[in-house]
């Protein structure tokens, strides 16, 4: 009776220990590197205003992992933000963060000529349901919208991506969520970038 009893508890300690982890919180926060290599040759031959706001900056996608028993916390809005920011740095004549679609009454906003609005439309995840060593993949849907100094929309388009990485034991497994979701970004923004650079802009 004690030996069952035993059996018992320990199988009743397991199941609370598995049901505190399956309850817990992953935060994947990602830092996409700017894909200097494809954006080399692109140019924006003027200012880029991005309008970024705050449901694209604080844009979080929950899932669940069944490898690590937990929930999935991706924090792509920051993730997103610092990636556009430093892309349209490079590759245009300057960036400046604005709250508001065109035309703007302020004079000292009168030399942009284009105002960026991307979204964040779509997201998935995978993985393998039991090996770390393993390939993670991710999509991600950019919703790209400019408009030109008078409010005009140029472009509207959808931006979709695929991000796969080759997953690795380690005591950080975020990492191993998170690096298919930075390739992706990343491819995303090269295509956004590459429509950006072809439109001809009235007062540039």
């Amino acid at each position: 009776m004690n030996k069952i009893r035993a059996v018992l508890c320990s199988f009743a300690i397991a199941v609370l220990v598995l049901g505190a982890t399956g309850c817990s919180t992953m935060r994947i926060t990602m830092n996409p590197k700017t894909p200097a290599n494809e954006l080399a040759g692109k140019n924006i031959p003027f200012k880029v205003a991005l309008l970024i706001d705050s449901e694209f900056a604080n844009y979080h996608w929950f899932g669940k992992s069944g490898a690590e028993m937990s929930k999935l916390d991706y924090d792509l809005g920051s993730a997103s933000k610092s990636l556009f920011l430093e892309a349209f740095m490079l590759v245009s004549k300057g960036v400046i963060l604005v709250d508001s679609k065109p035309p703007y009454s302020d004079p000292s906003r009168s030399d942009i000529v284009a105002v960026v609005q991307p979204r964040i439309t779509r997201f998935s995840e995978r993985h393998s349901a039991m090996l770390r060593v393993a390939n993670y993949y991710s999509e991600i849907t950019y919703h790209v919208t400019v408009y030109d100094k008078t409010g005009k929309s140029i472009l509207d388009k959808d931006y979709p991506a695929k991000g796969v990485a080759r997953g690795h034991a380690t005591l950080s497994p975020g990492s191993n969520y998170g690096a298919p979701a930075e390739k992706a970004m990343a491819q995303a923004l090269v295509a956004i970038i590459d429509d950006i650079s072809k439109l001809k802009m009235a007062g540039e």
